[in-house]
């Protein structure tokens, strides 16, 4: 992580509105119904298991791809997945 120097903030390319599936409401606690398809994404990649990686892949597999490699703090193992998943 950059500890000095300037930051620049990730913008979003997915600001779509989705109505949240009942396996992700545990991610998003800050929207009530609908969120935006990059959050939802986003936040399934960073704290879900692999079986949910899976389910949002086979749901959005072109944005989990992108957001995927897009932000840094994502893990090794879930661009590996998503990867692999894409290759095949």
């Amino acid at each position: 992580m950059k500890t000095t120097g300037e930051t620049k903030r990730v913008k979003w390319d997915y600001f779509d509105y989705i109505d949240i599936p009942k396996e992700f409401k545990k991610y998003i606690w800050d929207y009530q119904e609908k969120a935006p398809l990059e959050i939802l994404i986003l936040r399934v990649l960073t704290y879900g298991d692999f079986n949910e990686l899976m389910k949002i892949y086979k749901l959005f597999p072109e944005e989990t791809y992108k957001i995927a490699f897009k932000y840094p703090e994502i893990k090794r193992g879930v661009k590996f997945w998503v990867k692999r998943w894409r290759n095949f």
